[in-house]
Formats: structure tokens, sequence, C-alpha cells
């Protein structure tokens, strides 16, 4: 019985690979659906298993960030009960993320953007604020990373 445990999370990792090869050779072999027009006027065709290839990368992405929390969640707990000290310390990282998307939040503004050619309403309020905050965060993280190759490098050097 144990061999068998062992087998499946190897058997689910080639069926998830099997099946998402398959949907991408359906949407480049499977033909085309309706054509729609882009904002130019210009004819765009569809494949007929676009859709089918979206739904199974959003389960896939569902199911990795599920899969993912909960293990970091029960890491953490068990942590919690061998050494509280230790599991407390391992949230400082989490509590800074948050720091900083709150700072860059709070710099995000909700004007409208005027983007030629686009009539929609997902650059204005919170969608705004929401892909500044992005911007702003890649910015603070990229600093970061930058502070902590040279730190560690003079840290190395110092040693």
């Amino acid at each position: 019985m144990s061999k068998l445990t062992e087998k499946i999370p190897g058997i689910a990792a080639l069926v998830l690979v099997v099946v998402s090869i398959l949907l991408v050779l359906l949407v480049y072999v499977g033909g085309n659906a309706d054509s729609i027009l882009n904002g130019a006027g210009e004819e765009l065709t569809v494949p007929k298993f676009t859709d089918a290839l979206l739904y199974w990368t959003y389960a896939l992405v569902i199911a990795t960030l599920f899969i993912t929390l909960f293990m970091a969640g029960l890491g953490f707990v068990k942590s919690l009960v061998s050494n509280p000290a230790s599991a407390l310390k391992s949230l400082i990282p989490i509590a800074l993320f948050v720091v900083v998307f709150v700072v860059a939040w709070s710099l995000g503004s909700g004007e409208k953007m005027n983007i030629i050619g686009y009539e929609g309403n997902g650059n204005e309020g919170n969608w705004a604020r929401f892909t500044d905050m992005m911007v702003y965060s890649i910015y603070a993280l990229l600093v970061g990373v930058i502070l902590t190759i040279v730190g560690s490098s003079i840290y190395t050097k110092l040693k």
C-alpha cells in the first residue's frame, strides 16, 4: 500500500501535464470559432478551445494557491507548537510585505487616466489604484533586492 501512496503524486503530476499539453494542442489544431473585430476593424480568429484552456489555467492557479497556503499554514501551526518564538519571527516578512502593499496602495491615485482608444472604466477608481500599487510595490521590492545583493556582498567581504 505504501508503494501506491508514493506513486500517487507522480501519477497526478503526469495527468496534469498530459491534460495541459492536450488542451494547448487543441487550441493550436482544433480549428477556429467565429471571427471577432478588433478596435481597428480587422477580423481576428479565435481558437475553439480557448475557453477550456483558460478555465484549466484558472483551476490550476487556484489549486496551487490553495495547496500552497494550506501547507504554509500547516507548517506554521506545527512550528508554533514546537517553537513559538521562531514561528512568530517567521511572520515578520509577511508583515513587511503587507506594509509595502499598504503604503503602495496609499501612494496610488484613483484618477481616470486618458488612454487613446480606450472607452471602458477599468482605468479609474480602485483599478487605477491597484495598478499603481503593483507598480510602486515592484519598485520597492526591486530596491530591496538590490540592497540585499549589495549588503550581502559587503557582509561577505567584511566577514
